[in-house]
């Protein structure tokens, strides 16, 4: 519940980067997110100002207005600042885009004050107001850097094609910024794949020292999109053995949420409004009745954690849409290969 601390909004900005996905990252890391990627988000911004015939003079002035009701007000959603903005000769289109070329220049920044994980009230304030210790000017060689080194840091051993994948950069770009860091890199090769891992040589040095025992039977659940999941492209074998990626990935390459067992992807799991439960399917041949039973175990506890973030006023009567995938609706039937529900 601390994640709805004014405390933690503070420390934490939600920010469109990688890949021009959202992410929720502390302020330092954010800023690097930003700087490696603000060339991409910021281009196909101005794109679409141009597709939709707007001028530079109109989207000035718009962003200006912006700015001004922003400082006044505070958060706002964005239909508000359309209503509170549109006429006189602006019109919503130049609203939304200068909004969106606002946001992805960082001059001003999201954040959802919905009173549960299963709204989104998105609102947007001024950068500087919101969020007055984050440093937006890094150039986009150091925050490249910064971004990778992170990366690598928390994720390797992973290939190049791993991380390219995950940053939105080129080859080149991944390559230059491991070029120029300060810490020494060890390549090397492991089972789940056929391509170069790289890891940082004191990580690999720290993984070394470290006792390794054997793996525990304990159910660990994922959540939509966990960014342990999203981590890699090239390399998911690892936590998916072979299982395809349509049993933990939808069909626009989002991650299911999945329950992961040894490091091992062994089922997905999902939310039920009506009941206010979790409920599981197992992969056939994944999991022992051991197993089966830590999962049950564990939902119980998911599912009593999840009613106290969740949101249950104005609840729609129709069961249509009664079942859902943190954050958002199921978007595909499970795969065929799924054969047991606990």
């Amino acid at each position: 519940m601390r994640l709805w601390h004014p405390r933690t909004h503070r420390a934490v900005t939600t920010i469109r980067c990688m890949r021009k996905t959202l992410h929720t990252l502390p302020l330092d890391l954010a800023a690097a997110a930003h700087a490696a990627t603000l060339h991409y988000r910021e281009r196909d911004a101005l794109r679409q100002v141009i597709n939709a015939g707007l001028t530079d003079r109109m989207i000035h002035r718009t962003t200006g207005a912006i700015e001004a009701l922003l400082s006044e007000a505070g958060h706002l959603p964005h239909r508000t600042i359309e209503e509170r903005i549109c006429g006189g000769g602006t019109p919503v289109v130049a609203v939304r885009l200068a909004l969106k070329l606002a946001w992805e220049r960082g001059l001003v920044t999201y954040r959802n004050r919905s009173a549960g994980w299963n709204r989104e009230q998105r609102t947007f304030a001024l950068t500087s107001t919101a969020h007055p210790d984050l440093d937006l000017s890094l150039d986009r060689q150091t925050g490249t850097a910064r971004l990778v080194e992170a990366y690598l840091d928390r994720y390797g051993p992973a290939s190049l094609r791993d991380v390219a994948w995950w940053a939105g950069l080129s080859r080149s770009a991944i390559l230059a910024a491991l070029n120029g860091g300060g810490r020494s890199l060890v390549a090397i090769h492991a089972p789940w794949t056929t391509a170069t891992l790289y890891i940082y040589r004191d990580r690999l040095e720290q993984f070394s020292r470290d006792d390794h025992a054997e793996p525990s039977d304990e159910a660990h659940f994922l959540a939509h999109e966990d960014v342990a999941l999203k981590a890699y492209a090239e390399t998911r074998s690892r936590y998916l053995g072979t299982l395809a990626e349509r049993a933990a990935f939808n069909q626009i390459g989002e991650a299911l949420p999945t329950i992961v067992v040894a490091g091992k992807v062994v089922g997905i799991w999902q939310w039920s409004s009506p009941e206010r439960a979790v409920s599981c399917t197992m992969f056939r041949g994944r999991a022992t009745p051991a197993i089966r039973a830590g999962v049950r175990r564990t939902a119980r506890r998911v599912a009593a954690g999840l009613r106290m973030g969740y949101d249950g006023r104005d609840r729609m009567t129709s069961t249509k849409s009664s079942t859902r995938r943190l954050p958002g609706p199921l978007a595909s039937p499970a795969p065929r290969h799924l054969n047991e529900v606990v």
